[in-house]
């Protein structure tokens, strides 16, 4: 009785070995999860008017076109001042040299083209009094004007795509200075100005000067004949029906006042009106060298933003 107790306990023993022995083995077979520094980012993908943004891409905010939205283009007037811009940023940014090796741009394009500039022939010939089809880049050159545009085009950016719209700025800092055709070429896809512009209206936003004396906001006024190609018949009145919408909401909306009856009339000539594809309205928000124009300028820049958002909104939707 008892030698059979020895053997039941003695293959007891062995067999709890033998289980404990395979568990071990499993054990180690099983590597659990590596634990390491690298992490591993979950790709996020949102959706915008059921548009998925693909994974990996990252699309300019400059160009990004949301399905069925109108795409308005503003351009903030000026910019680095010339001086301060090496030759590699000025051809960067559109500007050209002319055959005596000045740095400026074409004032046209050859009649019926959105390509070819004119050189100083085979356009509409309209220039400034006393000017000519070559536009000096040191003329555009302004001190504290860039910045108050800037802030201007920012803010109205935000109202237009609250409005649902698609906005393209033709600069983002004071740190550029692009080319008014360089500007203008935002109106096409990808800013190829040999297709067709896609951009509902172009907007330049500037402020006024006249040595302190001037006050007021105003619209600069095209007036045909104008010959490049896109456009079309009512070019010149929808630029200043635009331009009119805009600056009459910038004097209901803020404190400044209209500037005389509101228009300027006399400088046609201006190269965004010479070679915009789309009608362009052209805003003088105020005068930056009268103080209490300034003040408006630099503490009611959302409100301004609002009106000229108002007046782009009324335009597109009567067009």
């Amino acid at each position: 009785m008892f030698k059979n107790y020895i053997k039941i306990t003695i293959i007891a023993v062995l067999v709890l070995t033998i289980i404990f022995e395979i568990c071990h083995i499993v054990k180690m077979n099983i590597k659990p999860q590596e634990v390491t520094d690298e992490v591993v980012e979950a790709t996020v993908v949102p959706e915008e008017n059921n548009i998925p943004v693909v994974s990996g891409s990252t699309p300019d905010p400059q160009t990004e076109t949301k399905t069925g939205q109108k795409i308005i283009v503003i351009d903030p007037g000026h910019g680095k001042p010339s001086s301060l811009m090496s030759d590699d940023e000025k051809h960067t940014y559109g500007w050209v040299q002319n055959t005596s090796g000045a740095w400026g741009e074409w004032r046209h394009y050859k009649k019926g083209s959105s390509v070819v500039n004119c050189e100083g022939s085979g356009c509409n010939g309209r220039v400034t009094p006393n000017g000519a089809c070559w536009y000096p880049i040191g003329n555009g050159d302004r001190n504290t004007e860039p910045d108050i545009n800037l802030q201007n085009a920012l803010a109205t950016k935000k109202h237009l795509e609250a409005m649902g719209y698609t906005v393209r700025l033709t600069r983002t800092s004071n740190d550029e200075n692009p080319s008014i055709t360089k500007r203008l070429s935002y109106c096409h896809p990808d800013n190829d100005a040999s297709k067709a512009p896609d951009a509902e209206v172009f907007v330049c936003i500037h402020a006024n000067a006249s040595g302190g004396s001037g006050r007021g906001t105003a619209y600069i006024t095209a007036e045909d004949p104008y010959d490049q190609a896109w456009i079309g018949a009512g070019y010149a009145s929808q630029s200043n029906e635009l331009g009119k919408l805009c600056n009459d909401y910038i004097a209901d909306m803020t404190s400044l006042s209209l500037h005389g009856n509101g228009a300027i009339a006399w400088e046609p000539e201006l190269i965004a009106f010479c070679k915009s594809p789309v009608p362009c309205g052209y805003l003088e928000v105020g005068f930056f060298d009268n103080s209490a124009d300034l003040n408006i300028l630099k503490t009611e820049t959302d409100k301004i933003g609002e009106a000229i958002a108002k007046g782009v909104d009324q335009f597109c939707k009567t067009h």
